[in-house]
């Protein structure tokens, strides 16, 4: 498909998009999914330790993740949806990145090695530490940001869908007392690597690896710039966990682990539509169409705008149920946590449209390194400070902190990259329709309780919300959520 001929093909690009977010909604929806089918079984079962170990473990892993990927998962994206017309120049970019993330990612393990002998690591969980190791290795080979890059979201929805029904399956089989916390690690290795193995095999129907005439170099600069910002990145998603447990205990991380999980699972409704613009955009900014990709921008600010209000203040409503149907009555406490982190779906949603749908696709990453810096440099001082007295709570109130800032920061650096109006004035009508879930919320407590609340109230205030918009002919959502909608029924 050729970008940008006449009206034909600027509808192909319009269907392409939307195709492409039903299938990331899929995929965010698939995500959401899981965790509510598997983490409750998972906490009831292994207990606030249990998920302190296992989530310590997963975040631990993570940051060498991070690190060998060599900022390749943002790069890369941009990369290869800037060459995915040429199947050649596709080939050489896709065996370039891929040679540079392998012989990094050798050094990353031998200094993970290196750690785990020199500390007390794993010094008692010898099962978590060799499996460790594994999770690192498929971390590094999942190539999301190649088939993003050539925006087939609908491969990556397909086998997200498939390794997760795998999992679930596997949890119910293999976990079944709190001493099973490493075969609940097992399995979510597992994923990663059946995932990296069918996403490599997948590959080779796109591009031909080879290893000559390739020119590492042209990439090293931008790779080290983004590896950075994700390596910074990295540090204050994953620091809260880690401090935690050397500054608080096992049983603060499992708190923090429920808040953290609820709150970020609404991000990926939030974020849907940011993440199939990505590689689009970075193609409209090569092709110089600017106006397209303004455009592009004030829907996707819009969207985060239109979503994050009612999914802050509707969760806030549903903290207590969503805590007891989602881990428990042993972590009623992370109820608080959840009031706490709630604004990250709002901050998140809108840092991510600066720093990866603006500042990435026009190749200022090193204004995006800035911001996070900045975060990373906030969130150590702040959990240093606030850990030891308030525990999980100063974690919470560290990492929101951070967001404020680190949003701040990348507005005013993109601002700079790109025109773009924020419609601060239908932001505030969105706030003030979602302030009619709380006497919703109220009313309904009185009669109902556990999942039947969260249902009917869930409903209710979905039917409130939209009715309102409809009466108000709100052109956004009219257009872009209600006639597609309305479309596919019909259909």
């Amino acid at each position: 498909m050729v970008l940008g001929r006449g009206n034909s093909n600027c509808n192909d690009q319009m269907s392409s998009l939307k195709r492409n977010f039903i299938y990331n909604n899929l995929l965010g929806v698939t995500n959401v999914i899981f965790p509510l089918v598997t983490f409750p079984y998972a906490t009831r079962v292994l207990g606030p330790d249990g998920i302190g170990i296992t989530s310590f473990a997963i975040s631990f892993s993570a940051f060498f993740i991070i690190l060998s990927s060599l900022g390749i998962p943002i790069y890369g994206i941009r990369e290869i949806a800037k060459c995915r017309e040429n199947k050649e120049r596709l080939s050489k970019t896709f065996s370039e990145l891929v040679l540079i993330q392998s012989i990094w990612s050798v050094f990353v393990i031998i200094i993970y090695a290196i750690i785990l002998l020199v500390t007390d690591t794993y010094k008692d969980e010898m099962n978590l530490k060799y499996l460790s190791f594994v999770h690192i290795l498929s971390g590094i080979g999942l190539l999301n940001w190649f088939f993003q890059g050539i925006e087939n979201y609908k491969y990556i929805s397909i086998v997200n869908f498939i390794v997760k029904v795998l999992a679930i399956i596997l949890l119910f089989i293999l976990v079944s007392k709190e001493s099973d916390y490493w075969l609940y690690y097992l399995i979510f290795v597992l994923s990663a690597l059946m995932a990296m193995i069918i996403n490599f095999y997948y590959s080779f129907k796109f591009v031909k690896i080879s290893f000559k005439n390739l020119n590492l170099k042209r990439h090293l600069t931008p790779v080290l710039v983004l590896f950075s910002t994700q390596l910074a990145i990295s540090l204050y998603v994953n620091l809260d966990l880690v401090m935690l447990k050397y500054l608080s205990g096992d049983e603060q991380v499992g708190y923090y682990t429920v808040a953290i999980k609820v709150v970020k699972t609404t991000l990926l409704v939030v974020s849907s539509l940011g993440a199939v613009l990505i590689p689009r955009i970075a193609l409209l900014i090569e092709q110089q169409k600017k106006d397209k990709v303004k455009k592009l921008i004030e829907k996707s600010v819009q969207f985060v705008l239109l979503l994050a209000f009612p999914i802050m203040i509707g969760f806030g409503m549903l903290s207590k149920d969503i805590v007891l149907l989602f881990a428990g009555d042993k972590f009623l406490y992370a109820t608080t946590l959840m009031y706490f982190l709630l604004p990250l779906v709002l901050l998140i949603g809108m840092s991510n449209i600066f720093g990866l749908q603006i500042l990435v696709p026009s190749n200022k990453e090193n204004k995006l390194l800035i911001g996070v810096l900045v975060g990373a440099i906030l969130n150590f001082s702040f959990n240093l400070l606030l850990i030891p007295i308030y525990n999980a709570n100063g974690a919470a109130i560290s990492t929101i902190v951070t967001e404020i800032v680190i949003t701040l920061l990348l507005y005013r650096f993109c601002k700079t990259s790109l025109s773009f109006n924020i419609p601060y004035k239908k932001s505030i009508e969105y706030f003030l329709i979602s302030l009619l879930f709380i006497p919703v919320g109220i009313l309904l407590s009185c009669f109902l309780k556990g999942i039947f609340f969260i249902l009917f109230f869930s409903a209710i205030c979905g039917i409130v919300y939209s009715g309102i918009l409809f009466w108000r002919k709100d052109a956004f959502f009219m257009n872009n959520l209600l006639k597609p909608i309305l479309k596919k029924i019909r259909l």
